[in-house]
This record gives C-alpha cells, sequence and structure tokens, in this order.
C-alpha cells in the first residue's frame, strides 16, 4: 500500500461492502492468501499493543467465529511468541461451526501453543476480568449489519463495565462500520487499531477514543478497483489545493470578493464572513448590506462596503458589482428574502457560497441557483434539514447520505456542518474533514468558514476544491486556539497560522484535537 499516495489525494474510508471488496480482490484477483492477511494484520495488533501497553502480561482476548476473531487468535498467539511473560487469556467460539477457514487454522495453532482458550459460555465473564490486565476486543468486525442482542449483548456489556483498559480491533464491537452509530449495544474502546484503512464509521462518527491504523499489506491495486466513494481530507491533500502565492503577486492577483448580507442586529455576521475571505488570501473583499447599515463601523478597515438600496433595486446593485468580482459569498446576516437570493444567484456568472439565511431563502428547494457557474452550500443540519424537506434528527442520523442528497439535488457542492464537517460533490463523491473541535462550537464560525471559501474561490480555487481546503483550515484555525471561551473573530484571525502549520514541516503542523492517527492528516 503505497501510503504517500494515498494521503495526497485523501485516505480511502470504505463501507463494510467496500472493504470486502478489496479484501476478495485481493484474495481471489491477485492470490494474495487470506491466512497471509489475517497473520499481517494479528501481527500489526500485536506490534501496536506491545508498543502501547508494554506491561501488560495477561491480555483477556476475545475473538468472534468471523475474520475478526481470527485476527484476535493470532494477536494472542504473537503476543505470547514475542514474550513468553505475556500469556493470553482466550475466549472464543469453539473451532468449526461459522469459523472461516483461516480462523479455524489460527484456533488450532493457538491450541498447540498451549495457550489457555475458553469457550464464551464456559466461564463467568466477571471471574475471567478480575484474571486480567487488558481487553482486546476481536468479537466483531466491519461486516456486523444487525443489532446485537442476548447473550452477545451481555458479554459487551460486561467487558464495558470492567475497569480495564479496552482495544478494539478494527472496529470497537457493536459499531457499525458505515454510520459509526451503535448496532443495539457496542463497547466503548480507548484505542481501536483498524486494518489497512479507516472505515467509514470511525470517521464519520469518531468513536471517542485514539483510533491507529495499521498497514496490513492490501495491495493499492485492489483498493483502487473497490469503487471506494468516501475520503478523509490529508494535510497533503489540503496541501496540494491550496493557491500558490506568487512574488510578484499584489491585490488584484488574489481575487476580489462580495460578500451580501446583513439586517438589524446580524451585521456581525457580515464582519466575519468578510474577515473570513480576507484572512483566507484574498486580495480585496468588499461587503454590501443595505444603506442604514453600511455606515454601523462593524466591518475591518480593510473591507469596502456598498450600501444597498431596499426593494427590488438590491439585486441590480448587486449584479452590477459582481462584474468586477471573482467570488460572491451570499448570506451571512441577510435575512430570510428569498426573491432577493434567487434573482442574485440565477444572475451571477462567478463562483458562489450560499450560506445562513442565503439557505433559509431557498426553503426546500436548493435547484435551480445556476450551479454551472460553481456552487458552494453551507448548511448546519437544521438548515440542510429544512432544504431536504426533512427532520434534523433524520439528517444527524445518516450525515453522508443528507450530504450526498443535497449536493444531488442542488447540483451544488454541499459542505454540511458539524463533528466532522463532510463534503459531498453532486456526483456523490464525499470527503469527511477531521480538523476542528469543539473551539469552533461559538456564534460565527460558520460565517468566518463561509468568508474562507468564499476567499479561496476569488484565488481561483475550483469550488470541490475551495470546500475540501476551507474547511480543513478552518478546523485547523479553531484547534489551534482554546476548546472553550473563544471567539469566531479569533478563529478567523487564526487562518493565517493553520495556512502557515499546512505549509510547515511535518512535525510542526500537527494540531490539537486530532484524533486518526494516519500519516498526512
Amino acid at each position: 500500500m503505497d501510503v504517500a499516495a494515498l494521503a495526497r489525494d485523501g485516505w480511502p474510508c470504505p463501507t463494510s461492502t467496500e472493504m470486502a471488496r478489496v479484501d476478495a480482490d485481493a484474495i481471489e484477483r491477485l492470490g494474495l492468501p487470506g491466512r497471509v492477511l489475517m497473520e499481517t494484520a494479528g501481527r500489526a495488533v500485536a506490534e501496536v499493543l506491545r508498543r502501547r501497553f508494554p506491561d501488560s502480561r495477561r491480555p483477556l482476548v476475545v475473538c468472534g467465529p468471523g475474520n475478526n476473531g481470527g485476527d484476535g487468535l493470532v494477536v494472542a498467539r504473537v503476543l505470547h511468541e514475542w514474550d513468553a511473560r505475556c500469556v493470553p487469556l482466550v475466549l472464543a467460539s469453539s473451532p468449526g461451526g461459522r469459523q472461516s477457514a483461516e480462523a479455524r487454522a489460527n484456533h488450532e495453532l493457538l491450541l498447540e501453543s498451549g495457550i489457555e482458550v475458553l469457550g464464551r459460555d464456559e466461564k463467568d465473564a466477571a471471574t475471567l476480568l478480575g484474571r486480567c490486565d487488558l481487553i482486546v476486543d476481536a468479537l466483531f468486525g466491519v461486516g456486523l449489519t444487525r443489532p446485537l442482542e442476548g447473550g452477545t449483548a451481555e458479554l459487551i456489556r460486561a467487558l464495558g463495565a470492567a475497569d480495564l483498559p479496552v482495544v478494539a480491533v478494527d472496529l470497537p464491537s457493536g459499531m457499525s462500520g458505515d454510520s459509526g452509530r451503535a448496532l443495539g449495544v457496542a463497547l466503548r474502546a480507548d484505542l481501536v487499531i483498524t486494518l489497512g484503512l479507516p472505515k467509514l464509521g470511525l470517521v464519520v462518527q469518531p468513536p471517542g477514543a485514539p483510533v491507529e491504523v495499521v498497514d496490513i499489506g492490501l495491495p493499492a491495486a485492489s483498493i483502487a478497483r473497490a469503487g471506494i466513494r468516501q475520503w478523509l481530507v490529508t494535510r497533503a491533500l489540503a496541501r496540494r489545493l491550496l493557491p500558490a502565492r506568487p512574488p510578484g503577486g499584489h491585490k488584484g492577483t488574489f481575487g476580489h470578493v462580495l460578500v451580501v448580507g446583513g439586517s438589524a442586529g446580524k451585521t456581525g455576521a457580515v464582519a466575519l464572513a468578510s474577515e473570513g475571505a480576507l484572512r483566507s488570501g484574498a486580495g480585496l473583499v468588499t461587503a454590501a448590506l443595505p444603506a442604514a447599515l453600511a455606515a454601523g463601523g462593524e466591518l475591518r478597515v480593510e473591507a469596502m462596503s456598498i450600501a444597498l438600496e431596499s426593494g427590488p433595486g438590491s439585486a441590480r446593485q448587486v449584479l452590477e458589482a459582481l462584474r468586477e468580482r471573482d467570488a460572491l459569498v451570499i448570506g451571512p446576516g441577510l435575512g430570510p428574502d428569498a426573491g432577493l437570493v434567487r434573482e442574485i444567484l440565477a444572475g451571477c456568472a462567478c463562483p458562489a457560497v450560499v450560506d445562513a439565511d442565503g439557505l433559509n431563502a431557498l426553503g426546500g428547494d436548493p435547484a435551480g441557483i445556476r450551479p454551472d457557474a460553481g456552487r458552494v452550500l453551507t448548511p448546519h443540519p437544521g438548515e440542510a434539514a429544512r432544504l431536504l424537506g426533512c427532520r434534523t434528527p433524520e439528517v444527524q442520523a445518516d450525515r453522508p447520505a443528507a450530504a450526498r442528497a443535497l449536493a444531488a439535488r442542488s447540483g451544488a457542492v454541499a459542505v454540511l456542518k458539524g463533528s466532522r464537517t463532510l463534503i459531498a460533490a453532486p456526483d456523490g463523491a464525499l470527503w469527511v474533514n477531521p480538523t476542528g473541535g469543539p473551539g469552533l462550537a461559538t456564534g460565527g464560525t460558520g460565517d468566518v468558514l463561509a468568508g474562507c471559501i468564499g476567499g479561496l474561490l476569488a484565488q481561483g480555487c475550483a469550488p470541490l476544491d475551495a470546500a475540501r481546503l476551507g474547511v480543513w483550515l478552518h478546523g485547523v484555525a479553531g484547534d489551534l486556539g482554546p476548546d472553550a471561551g473563544g471567539l469566531a473573530a479569533e478563529v478567523a484571525a487564526r487562518l493565517p497560522l493553520a495556512r502557515r502549520a499546512l505549509l510547515g514541516a511535518e512535525e510542526d503542523a500537527d494540531v490539537p484535537g486530532r484524533i486518526l492517527a494516519l500519516p498526512g492528516t
């Protein structure tokens, strides 16, 4: 697996179906033995355990009947091989039955090694846990699709109640590999060691624990042929998307953004979007807002302004101004004027970001906004629900589906904001952003993001590139500040620092809040 190439274009984040296609291609088409993949996976997990828990002498390895359980059997055997003082206790299904041939072979090898292997019904879980110092969860991997119940659910609850660190192999048992949500009951993990590629569920709905991805030798050709449609935005990808800053450039070189918004009590939204555009590197920014508010003094002194007349003439003013601008940001603090928004978007030939009240003005019909000119929609879950004609919990229940539906329906790039912001293209491709955390949980940061993306559009980035890069930079700017008590204007002020981190050396570019231990993220 070419780690550098994967980081350059974003890490593929397969669904369970796509991951099965990767494995099948490697085994059936390329002839890589499944037994080799299982041995490699188990050894890679054992290496992480030896590094992270060097003093563990009695790990409890809980194995299911499938290949995830087979990986766990290898882990137990290898840990003992490497250090005779480490004597795992293994809880596993009896050989045969639903076990794969590879898992059955590793079960027999483990029995030959003299390691104690107990059937899942032979001992009371609490008694076993009292003899151990670590739990290795190898019950279920990405193949689980149904809610857990009965004895298996009780076992997971007992493991979760133990006062022991829990390490999950590939996924915490009970977690959906596609959505990250619990299937009935899911085991809480302190560390997740995922195999080969980060699974979509782990990146969309983080498990609250560090996730370390280990290379198990998956062929790059098998990954390419699996038709994976989700990627994690990596630092390498963001760096590649960053627009150039030629030494001879001037303010006209780096584009001119027009920000349209503002209403009584909401001029701050325009100010924040304008600052986001300036801090992202745009050469010039003009804010267009109602005449009664234009002299309010809330804009940065670097931003110019246009006083909009009231009534139908305001749309004509904006379209006239856009003839000499490179990008539009419409909506921050605007108020729900559907006619104004649709008229401006229909007549705007330059790329545009539609945010906040600009989205609300579209009601439940995001179509017809001239996507051929390049449009980026930046809804939070509530705004996305209004655009899709559903309820916010429905959006949150399947965020990838919601982002894709919005992009497909509008023909625009859709940025679904929230924890792990999603960027969806109209063709169904999806990117998950790993940056950003509680430091962004304050009013106005969405306005900053809209301005940042608009500034990148003005500098020549394509809409999809501006969205992926803008969300990444915005998240880093949030992570570089406090996790509470920060202001949106301070996030905007840190955008140049985020850009510097992106261009800096790898060891200097790490930011707080990173969950996935992936090269290049």
